[in-house]
């Protein structure tokens, strides 16, 4: 926790001077969903950081959760040309090591849950992908592999399928898509709808089996959005 908190800090006093340069105390709290005087005892490395808290600092700055949590990768796009030293290791960065060209990336698995040290990876489990390829998608430091699990989604993704999520898409966009989403410190994959009316999120199963959910927008976690799924034909 208190690396968490010294991160965010960190990331505080550069949203200030960089990201929404020129924000005063007052807005900020507004978005964050605190209080100046909780947001001065954060600064002083004081306090325990609200869930609510972490959320929205993720969701409206587009700050990479993996950096918040654990120090890997880079805080948000482009961190690191401009503060390489706040910087963690590539997530990319464990590639394939039979592969001489360099041609490869090699994306860990993503064990689906989220605990007190951050979201969980199985480093002995993951896909390499051509660099050319994930590019052409995104960020490969904000991309990860996650499996499946659980009949929510069929018939459009079976139990078992692994999925490219890309983290940079942290909100929901008005056409909405399938996201990885956090309830409870697990993640989940369902299909999203953004109800701009009402500022909320309907969340949906493509399996007629489950009833759609209706929510706030600050009581989901958006993971990121699934750009990609594979399969095995025999299973």
């Amino acid at each position: 926790m208190d690396e968490l908190l010294s991160r965010f800090v960190l990331i505080i006093e550069i949203i200030k001077s960089y990201l929404a340069k020129g924000i005063l105390d007052e807005e900020l709290v507004k978005i964050l969903g605190t209080n100046e005087n909780t947001l001065r005892h954060y600064k002083r490395k004081k306090g325990l950081l609200k869930s609510l808290v972490l959320v929205n600092l993720i969701e409206h700055f587009n700050i990479n959760p993996l950096w918040l949590f654990k120090g890997e990768g880079e805080p948000f796009p482009g961190a690191r040309d401009r503060y390489p030293n706040i910087c963690g290791q590539e997530q990319y960065a464990a590639s394939v090591q039979s592969d001489p060209h360099n041609e490869y990336f090699f994306i860990n698995r993503t064990k689906g849950e989220i605990g007190d040290g951050g979201i969980a990876s199985d480093q002995d489990a993951g896909i390499a992908f051509r660099k050319e390829w994930i590019k052409r998608r995104g960020n490969p430091e904000y991309i990860s592999l996650l499996k499946v699990s659980g009949d929510a989604m069929e018939p459009t993704l079976l139990s078992g399928d692994l999925l490219l999520i890309n983290k940079s898409h942290t909100t929901v966009s008005l056409e909405g898509g399938i996201y990885a989403i956090s309830v409870k410190d697990e993640i989940m994959i369902r299909r999203i709808q953004y109800m701009f009316r009402d500022n909320k999120l309907k969340i949906m199963c493509d399996n007629t089996r489950y009833d759609p959910i209706e929510a706030d927008r600050e009581q989901v976690m958006i993971y990121g959005k699934v750009i990609w799924f594979g399969r095995d034909i025999e299973r």
